[in-house]
C-alpha cells in the first residue's frame, strides 16, 4: 500500500515522440485492457461504461497514431482511451490474454503489449463462445460492427479487425518472434 500513487500525470504530449513499435504495443495493450475488463466476470456498471468508452476512443485512432505519431487529436484520444481502459480493468480485472501474455514476456522477453497483441485475436476467438453477446458489443463499440448485425456477425467482424490491426501494426506471430512452439508448450 505504501507504493500506491496519489496522482497521475496524463498528458498525451508526452507520447508524441514514441517510436512506432512502442505506440503499437501500448495501444494494443490498452485495447486489450478495455476488451478484457468488459467481458470480465468481475465487470460492473462502472467498469463496463469505462471499457466501452475506451474502445470507442482507441479503435478508430490506433492505426492513426501508428502511421502518424504527430497526430495530436489521435494521440489525445488514445491517451484518454488508455486511461479509461486502465480504470476499467482496475475495477474489473483482466482475463486470459493477460494471463497467457505474462509468461511469454517472462520466458521469452517479449514486451508486454506485444505479447498481448500476438495473443488477442486467437484468445478472443477461443473465448467468444463463453461471452458472445459481450464480445459482439465490443465489436459495435469499436465501430467494426453495425448495431443491426447479429451477434455472430459482429463477432466475426471483431476477429477480422483484431487480425487486421495486427497486420497493419506489424505485430509478429510468436513463431516470427522466435518462440518455439514445442519449447513454449
Amino acid at each position: 500500500r505504501g507504493f500506491m500513487p496519489i496522482a497521475a500525470l496524463i498528458d498525451y504530449e508526452l507520447t508524441m515522440s514514441l517510436p512506432k513499435r512502442t505506440t503499437a504495443d501500448t495501444g494494443i495493450d490498452a485495447l486489450t485492457h478495455a476488451i478484457e475488463a468488459y467481458v470480465s466476470k468481475k465487470a460492473n456498471l462502472y467498469s463496463t461504461n469505462q471499457s466501452l468508452a475506451a474502445m470507442r476512443l482507441i479503435a478508430p485512432n490506433l492505426r492513426n497514431v501508428y502511421e502518424n505519431g504527430k497526430n495530436r487529436n489521435a494521440r489525445e484520444s488514445m491517451m484518454l482511451g488508455s486511461t479509461l481502459a486502465g480504470i476499467a480493468f482496475s475495477n474489473a480485472s483482466v482475463a486470459l490474454v493477460h494471463g497467457m501474455s505474462r509468461p511469454i514476456g517472462a520466458f521469452y522477453h517479449v514486451p508486454h503489449g506485444l505479447s498481448n497483441a500476438m495473443l488477442l485475436p486467437s484468445v478472443t476467438d477461443y473465448s467468444i463462445p463463453s461471452a458472445s453477446i459481450k464480445y459482439a458489443a465490443c465489436a459495435r463499440a469499436m465501430g467494426v460492427a453495425l448495431q443491426t448485425d447479429s451477434d455472430s456477425k459482429a463477432n466475426e467482424k471483431l476477429i477480422k479487425e483484431l487480425i487486421d490491426i495486427n497486420t497493419d501494426l506489424n505485430v509478429p506471430s510468436p513463431k516470427e518472434f522466435g518462440i518455439d512452439k514445442n519449447d513454449f508448450m
